[in-house]
């Protein structure tokens, strides 16, 4: 019964996002090539595996996609908004940033989710890079004040006090 009915909704939705992404191969590519784009920016930003960097840049990529032509898709159902070609694209463009928005909070549950199955601590690559390099400035500020208070013995620091036997250092 499910995929019986799969067929018709899945081809229904195909034709959707191939006729509001534009009659001309030049607006399919303006519709989706920009979207395509962030993504793979996202793709390369994103620190951690290749799987982090794919999770990231095609959920970006994917929503800004979809975001984009399902919005064009909605107003070209209003009488009248249907060949106004200056309304659609400012509609794909706000679209495609909602979509990236949502996209990124998808990819972002995906990654925590990944590093949650492979054993870490449920993070994202930047909150994992933003705990290194919090634990790395954590010790390196504990080194600074036990050097800075004679804790640990043959440090510059030793040197920069004057003694001349006045009892006024």
């Amino acid at each position: 019964m499910i995929r019986l009915a799969a067929g018709p909704i899945a081809k229904a939705v195909l034709n959707f996002l191939k006729t509001n992404a534009g009659s001309t191969a030049a607006e399919r590519a303006f519709r989706i090539i920009p979207d395509a784009g962030f993504g793979l920016l996202a793709a390369t930003q994103t620190p951690g595996d290749l799987t982090d960097k794919v999770i990231a840049g095609g959920t970006q990529a994917l929503g800004g996609i979809l975001g984009g032509i399902g919005t064009v898709g909605g107003l070209r159902m209003i009488k009248g908004l249907k060949d106004s070609h200056n309304v659609l694209n400012l509609a794909d463009m706000a679209g495609s940033v909602a979509g990236d928005f949502a996209g990124m909070a998808v990819g972002d549950s995906l990654m925590k989710t990944k590093d949650t199955l492979m054993g870490g601590s449920g993070l994202t690559p930047y909150e994992r890079l933003g705990e290194r390099e919090r634990e790395a400035y954590a010790q390196a500020l504990k080194q600074q004040m036990l050097a800075q208070y004679g804790f640990i013995p043959g440090t510059r620091e030793q040197y920069t006090v004057i003694n001349d036997g006045s009892g006024v250092v």
